[in-house]
């Protein structure tokens, strides 16, 4: 854990304290990334020990008579609920994090930029470990772009070619439609959101710590990142919403 983490951790505690005991209403969108690979610059500690992973999945399974788990989707009730997904297309999505998923017969999406499946860094995700992966019980594949582009960057030509160009390569790869996408980087502000829809996007995910009602915008959902930093115990904060606090310092891009 670092200095920051702690920090956080200790003033997720105190509004622990000064919270509501009812659960918050609303979709929580658990977002991880690697699970089990030591990825090279990872200030973040966005891979996890598998280790630490199971205990942060015991955690839920604990909790999930309360935050039932669903797929990933624009919520039709502000009933409390779970959903899991994974950014990025890591191989050890489907080496370690799909076998303890479907297990707990948990759904999980995972969003995938086209570009890196197969690429020479032998972490990602080849073309057959993708259709076996999407091939497994309660599993979607969602679009992470084309190149894994920060798309507040782009202009809007760019930007629409990496939207739809990344939708076009899943769907000829897995011979189904893919209406669904997070935002690299979690970059994505009102251009962005509306290009998302013109490629033909039903729903989209964003970085923004919080929980989604049926008013929420459904190509803006919000989603709340596990890090390795992570204990069961901060699970259990994140997912009660005793981490949203850190929205503040996010912006919410629908505003």
């Amino acid at each position: 854990m670092n200095l920051k983490h702690a920090a956080y951790r200790i003033f997720s505690e105190s509004m622990n304290l000064l919270g509501s005991s009812e659960p918050m209403r609303g979709l929580r969108v658990l977002t991880y990334h690697s699970i089990g690979t030591r990825l090279p610059n990872d200030p973040y500690g966005t891979s996890i020990s598998e280790t630490r992973f199971l205990a942060q999945l015991e955690s839920y399974m604990r909790l999930s008579g309360t935050f039932p788990p669903t797929p990933l989707a624009a919520p039709e009730t502000d009933s409390p609920a779970a959903a899991f997904s994974f950014d990025d297309g890591y191989r050890d999505t489907l080496k370690s994090a799909a076998p303890l998923l479907v297990d707990r017969n948990i759904p999980f999406t995972v969003f995938v930029p086209a570009r890196h499946i197969g690429d020479s860094s032998g972490l990602h995700l080849t073309k057959s470990e993708l259709r076996e992966l999407a091939s497994l019980k309660n599993v979607r594949i969602g679009a992470h772009g084309d190149r894994h582009t920060p798309l507040t960057r782009l202009d809007d030509a760019e930007l629409l070619e990496e939207l739809e160009g990344g939708r076009r390569r899943l769907e000829d790869l897995l011979g189904k439609p893919v209406d669904s996408m997070s935002y690299p980087y979690g970059a994505v502000d009102r251009r962005v959101r509306d290009a998302a829809k013109a490629a033909g996007f039903r729903t989209a995910a964003c970085s923004l710590y919080g929980t989604n009602t049926p008013a929420r915008d459904p190509l803006l959902l919000k989603r709340t990142e596990i890090v390795a930093f992570d204990s069961p115990r901060d699970f259990e904060l994140k997912l009660r919403g005793h981490w949203d606090w850190f929205a503040l310092r996010q912006g919410d891009p629908a505003a």
